[in-house]
């Protein structure tokens, strides 16, 4: 799956990669984003509840064409869930250090469709009930791979906003002799951002007319 996959996005690049390209220069640009995490896990638990939680961390978007883009992240994702069992609410906070590479298609000047992989490792986790069953708790997978789906919207300016929402693909919990849990990770983003100018594509001032 995860090899069709990838074989699936280097050619959705490839193919943008041939077209024709206008004659204005295209630019790498860096900077940032903030936002909100709406999370929860989907599979065969009940009594769940999604949890909302921050992101952020650097952005690097890579010109293609002039509507293809590749933009590459490293951000802080913090998630959940909140768990009932026998009448006690039990809160899961699972903190990952996430990989996505976004590819993105601007079909007008200023909005994009996106997608792309999203690779996460998890930094850490507690939980709010201390009497919950320890082999449970351990046996949550260091590795988490989902993809993206999403839209956004950059102005001129480098202001940015995106909505994606992260389809788990992976196991959230690893099999255990005890239980027997299907977990994957379910998660609605709301992203707000800025891309620096650098020195070579910053927008020159119009001359003075004399």
């Amino acid at each position: 799956m995860k090899k069709k996959i990838l074989i699936l996005t280097i050619s959705i690049i490839s193919i943008f990669s041939l077209q024709g390209q206008d004659d204005d220069p295209l630019y790498t640009r860096a900077g940032f984003k903030v936002g909100l995490n709406y999370s929860t896990v989907t599979g065969s638990y009940d009594n769940i509840d999604a949890r909302v939680r921050m992101h952020l961390g650097a952005v690097i978007e890579f010109p293609v064409t002039q509507r293809f883009y590749i933009q590459t992240e490293l951000l802080y994702s913090a998630q959940g869930y909140t768990i009932e069992e026998s009448g006690v609410e039990n809160t899961i906070s699972l903190n990952y250090l996430t990989l996505p590479i976004i590819a993105k298609y601007y079909f007008t000047p200023r909005f994009s469709f996106e997608t792309g992989p999203r690779f996460a490792t998890l930094a850490s986790s507690t939980e709010s009930d201390e009497d919950s069953n320890n082999e449970f708790f351990d046996s949550f997978n260091d590795f988490d791979f989902g993809w993206n789906f999403g839209a956004g919207y950059k102005a001129e300016s480098g202001l940015f906003f995106q909505l994606h929402y992260v389809l788990g693909l992976s196991e959230v919990v690893l099999d255990t002799d005890v239980f027997d849990i299907s977990a994957n990770t379910s998660l609605l983003q709301l992203s707000v951002g800025y891309l620096f100018k650098t020195k070579n594509n910053r927008r020159q001032e119009p001359a003075v007319q004399q």
